[in-house]
Order: C-alpha cells, then sequence, then structure tokens
C-alpha cells in the first residue's frame, strides 16, 4: 500500500458483498493500515481485501457417480466370501449379527458390515446402506 492513504481516502479494494474490486472510503486505520473500508457501491464496511483475494470461482467436487465402482464391487464380492449363514429376506423387526446376508427387496443381496442399536450397516453391491433393525 502507499503512505498517502489517510481516514476518508479512496482505495481499490476488495467488496465482500459486491463480490468485485471497487472503489471504497478508508473508515478506519490502525498503525497506518487500512483496517477498515467502505463500498461506494452498497455502503458496506468490512475489512480491507486485496484485490488478490478475488475469488475466481467455486471448485467443483468430484462426482462421486462418475468414479469407477469396480472398488465397491470387488469389496462386495471379498465380503461375500467371508460372509456365514444362510441368505434371509430382510425384515426390518429381526435382529442381525455382523457377517449375516440378507436378501433386500429393492437393494438385492447384501452383508451386514456393523450393527447399531435399532440398525445395522449393510454393504450392498453398489454402496452400503444403514437400515432399520430390531437390534439392541
Amino acid at each position: 500500500m502507499t503512505d498517502n492513504i489517510t481516514t476518508g481516502g479512496d482505495i481499490a479494494a476488495y467488496c465482500t458483498k459486491c463480490r468485485l474490486i471497487l472503489e471504497h472510503v478508508v473508515v478506519a486505520m490502525v498503525g497506518g493500515t487500512v483496517a477498515k473500508v467502505k463500498c461506494k457501491t452498497c455502503g458496506g464496511i468490512h475489512r480491507l481485501r486485496d484485490s488478490s483475494a478475488a475469488r475466481t470461482g467455486r471448485t467443483k467436487k468430484k462426482d462421486p457417480s462418475s468414479q469407477s465402482l469396480v472398488p465397491a464391487e470387488a469389496l462386495w464380492e471379498a465380503a461375500l466370501r467371508s460372509a456365514h449363514g444362510p441368505e434371509q429376506p430382510y425384515d426390518m423387526t429381526c435382529s442381525y449379527r455382523a457377517g449375516d446376508v440378507i436378501i433386500h427387496s429393492v437393494f438385492g443381496r447384501g452383508i451386514l458390515q456393523k450393527v447399531f442399536p435399532g440398525k445395522c450397516s449393510v454393504l450392498f453391491r453398489d454402496k452400503e446402506r444403514l437400515l432399520a433393525t430390531a437390534n439392541r
């Protein structure tokens, strides 16, 4: 910053409301540095933001559906090999143990991974789901 900026002077800064680099008025200074500014466009008062603080936009997260399902399916097949007990139809009024194999009317065959009070985590071919059970 330049040394000739004083309170009441103009400065170009990033406006947090307008999300643009605009002219601002210096409202407060602390120890010779600009602390707060007021936007001449919207009237918003905020801390000084450099023009380098202007965002270029948010980066998109990777879409999980675009990723390959091979690792999840391989995990499912490995869990199916280590599962025990006969296959049984899923019923939310029944109790289950980890390693049991269930047949769900919508999701198909699944292997119970973890058991919690009133629910259980079941690994199906496409992904892991939380289902209601009578477990205590």
